[in-house]
């Protein structure tokens, strides 16, 4: 834990901020004991005031396990997690990119991946739904969470948990217009600069994006306060070009995006305003292992998926980040 005093002083009647923050990852919790002054003002710090270890494992303050909770809890979840870890679910030719500072900022073959599952997922479900066939499909960043690299080789269903690891559903949003295709496109590059979850994987168009544009603002209901300029086009795979030189095409059609219920409901301030969707019953993990499964017979191919992405998404100015082998 450390606290660190922010130089925030803007005028004369304001004053620097002490602020707080502890590792994550569920190992610590921070504990902070403090004094203030008759003014509010931090006076002490108690030197007991630190990170406090909640979890077991190797590192030397690790928490003595509970013979009860180990054999009742740990060791049983352990056998799960080992299970998934023994079911080889596909290999990869190529190395899978899901670093958190790249998947929240910039194209990867590892987002491209998941963003074709949903594409393919929903395709295959839309009859059975009774809902339009998808065009698109967008998947958050902050959905994707391994934050590594994870090697060429075998891969288990549990690397598919570790990447995947919330309960999100595929979901079919159908007939959003162009204009509305466009501000959602916007809330996806509207904080990359911040490493903001709302960055977009794609799957069935390109786009290209300027850093310098200005960041779309939405209010507490997605609708647009401040419009963004940050999108320059859009074409969807099938050459339809929705928006050139940052105006949207007169005559755009409608899309139907493929994406997980959490976006379509609005999380990360995606602006889709309560339009009706329809949750296919099958789980984002379990589209990617399907897609690996069925539609890849097993085998990430470099040459389908190579590292630093295929050009999806693209920024004038911007370098694209591939760590050297």
């Amino acid at each position: 834990m450390r606290l660190v005093e922010e130089d925030l002083v803007l005028a004369p009647q304001l004053r620097n901020v002490d602020i707080i923050t502890t590792s994550g990852a569920y190992r610590y919790v921070g504990r902070l004991i403090v004094e203030f002054d008759a003014a509010g003002r931090v006076s002490n710090i108690d030197p007991v005031s630190g990170p406090v270890r909640v979890a077991g494992g190797t590192a030397s303050d690790a928490v003595q396990p509970d013979a009860q909770v180990q054999t009742q809890v740990v060791d049983p979840v352990q056998a799960a997690v080992d299970s998934l870890a023994a079911n080889r679910i596909g290999t990869s030719e190529v190395r899978l990119d899901g670093r958190r500072d790249f998947i929240r900022t910039q194209e990867t073959n590892e987002g491209n991946l998941i963003a074709d599952a949903l594409l393919f997922q929903a395709t295959a479900l839309a009859t059975t739904f009774n809902t339009p066939v998808p065009d698109v499909a967008l998947q958050n960043g902050g959905g994707i969470r391994n934050d590594t690299i994870i090697p060429a080789g075998n891969l288990s269903e549990l690397d598919t948990f570790s990447i995947l690891p919330f309960a999100n559903f595929v979901s079919i949003v159908p007939s959003i217009p162009a204009t509305q295709f466009k501000e959602i496109l916007e809330n996806a590059v509207s904080r990359v600069e911040f490493i903001d979850g709302r960055f977009s994987q794609i799957s069935g168009f390109r786009m290209v994006w300027d850093p310098s544009g200005t960041a779309q603002v939405l209010d507490e209901n997605g609708n647009v306060t401040t419009p963004g300029t940050r999108v320059r086009s859009v074409m969807l795979d099938n050459s339809t070009v929705i928006v050139e030189d940052g105006v949207i095409v007169a005559g755009a059609p409608a899309v139907n995006i493929a994406t997980i219920d959490f976006s379509a409901r609005g999380g990360d301030q995606y602006p889709f305003r309560g339009a009706s969707f329809t949750t296919l019953g099958v789980t984002y993990q379990q589209a990617l292992v399907n897609y690996i499964q069925q539609e890849l017979g097993g085998t990430i191919r470099e040459a389908e998926y190579p590292e630093g992405g295929e050009r999806r998404i693209t920024s004038p100015g911007v370098q694209v980040s591939v760590e050297t082998r």
